[in-house]
């Protein structure tokens, strides 16, 4: 049977293992309102035991490890669905932004102000001849051109913060990605393979604001190591203990003149804006290069389609002098290009910039008795032309929607509708989205938590239980000492 010696040391271990789990519970209590801190629990185990004779004799306790309570599934989880709420929710503040003025469906709003613009030549032809209503119609028409550019400005302008953002986010993105490669190096020297749980903590945490700035996939190695890929697999960002950084550039005509992303690996620079979807970076790339732009080619598709109906009818009627003809009501763009479109271009860049290049004939501004209300020469008081121009707000074909040069939408009040509803439309559903990630993401940080918060009542529980195993290895620690005083004091004389 084992020693008075050898059963010192199991009391001494006992004490010792008993002592340091209650520091881990310590540091789990003092930890407990620390944001993404996981619980930890000291893990302990019987020593090796020791043969003596014919029988194994037990020689104490040692603590192996302490480990992070963590589901990495939830984890990945949260990860995925984070990216998706914040590019949700970045995608509703960017349409909520301009969904007032381009969808204002009131007396200001871009479908009252066709209204009134084709009105002004019903009413021109109710009295051809007066030169008040001449005026009128320049008025409308310069309103409408107007209101027109002041929703495109406001699109522009939108997209111009859109991708001011875009530089601050990737510089943010950088930052992280490099402090989470360093804790990567530090997690992957450990001495004790998964024992440096404060660092996978913040690495969690890290990861958790990255994932709000851009969509990651997240990889975990054997040694504990992340590898983090954009979501769509287009660039690598941290591969163990390196990352790699994204770049900004001037991005050309081709982005308007907007921020390129690159990512630099290998001494060379990848495009990957395009492979950017999710999180607050994907979010801002998507309404400066997708959605805005989208708003904007159908306010093009309508001036377009505005100006070429017009000016077909317009240049063969005839000013109030009954003999000038050929006049175009207005410049800019596809407006003077006749009575066709090409069908070999699609509206998508045909009618780029319509808006910005839409006025009125600045020879009819000067001298509004140019307007063409005749459609005969030489007949005073003819109004027939103005009114098949002001008949143009009803006619059910009359803007290129898909490119191919033929009119194959109408009317303009519907069009415009379908340009307003669709703004809502979107609005509505980014924020749908929004609150659906933000629960979805709420549910599963409370499922995390459950695993690997801290609950008081459980630790102070296990306290009392390593407190009462302390006592005890002490109590037995002073029997074995009483007993060795007792061999060495009475048996030794």
């Amino acid at each position: 049977m084992p020693g008075l010696n050898a059963s010192l040391y199991i009391g001494l271990s006992g004490m010792q293992a008993q002592q340091a789990a209650l520091g881990v519970v310590g540091h789990n209590i003092a930890n407990v309102n620390t944001p993404g801190y996981t619980r930890q629990r000291a893990d302990m185990s019987a020593n090796q035991s020791m043969m003596q004779g014919n029988v194994y004799f037990g020689s104490g306790v040692s603590l192996n490890t302490v480990t992070g309570i963590r589901d990495r599934f939830l984890d990945l989880q949260i990860y995925r669905e984070t990216a998706k709420g914040a590019g949700a929710s970045e995608r509703y503040s960017g349409v909520d932004a301009i969904a007032s003025s381009v969808g204002d469906t009131g007396t200001t709003g871009i479908s009252a102000q066709i209204q009134d613009f084709f009105q002004s030549f019903q009413s021109l032809a109710a009295h051809p001849e007066d030169p008040s209503l001449r005026t009128n119609v320049v008025g409308k028409a310069q309103t409408m051109v107007t209101g027109l550019q002041s929703r495109y400005s406001l699109l522009d302008a939108q997209r111009n913060i859109a991708d001011q953002a875009v530089g601050s986010l990737v510089t943010a993105v950088n930052t992280l990605t490099s402090q989470i490669a360093n804790l990567n190096q530090q997690i992957t020297t450990e001495t004790v393979p998964g024992s440096n749980n404060d660092a996978r903590d913040q690495r969690k945490a890290l990861t958790d604001k990255l994932a709000e700035l851009v969509g990651i996939n997240v990889f975990e190695g054997s040694k504990g190591e992340y590898q983090i890929t954009l979501d769509t697999g287009a660039a690598v960002l941290v591969s163990g203990g390196r990352s790699y950084n994204l770049q900004t550039t001037p991005g050309g005509a081709a982005l308007d003149n907007h921020l390129r992303v690159n990512s630099v690996m290998g001494g060379s620079l990848v495009d990957v804006t395009a492979g950017i979807k999710d999180g607050q970076l994907g979010a801002k790339l998507d309404l400066r290069d997708n959605i805005l732009v989208g708003f904007q080619r159908q306010l093009d598709q309508i001036a377009a389609g505005v100006a070429r109906q017009v000016n077909q009818l317009h240049r063969t009627g005839y000013a109030a002098d009954g003999v000038t003809t050929g006049n175009d009501f207005f410049q800019g763009g596809v407006a003077n290009g006749g009575t066709g479109l090409p069908t070999t271009v699609s509206a998508a860049t045909f009618y780029k910039g319509m808006v910005n290049a839409l006025s009125v004939n600045a020879a009819i501004v000067g001298n509004p008795s140019l307007i063409a209300a005749a459609s005969a020469a030489g007949v005073k008081g003819d109004n027939s032309r103005a009114n098949a121009i002001g008949n143009l707000q009803a006619a059910t074909a009359t803007v290129d929607t898909n490119g191919d040069g033929v009119p194959d939408a109408g009317p303009f009040s519907n069009v415009v509708g379908s340009l307003i509803s669709d703004v809502g439309t979107q609005s509505q559903t980014y924020r749908a989205q929004t609150d659906t990630q933000q629960n979805l993401v709420s549910a599963l940080q409370t499922q995390r938590d459950s695993v690997s918060g801290v609950d008081l009542n459980e630790e102070a529980a296990n306290m009392m239980n390593l407190q009462r195993g302390y006592q005890a290895s002490a109590r037995f620690l002073s029997v074995i000492n009483q007993l060795t005083d007792q061999l060495v004091n009475q048996f030794g004389k």
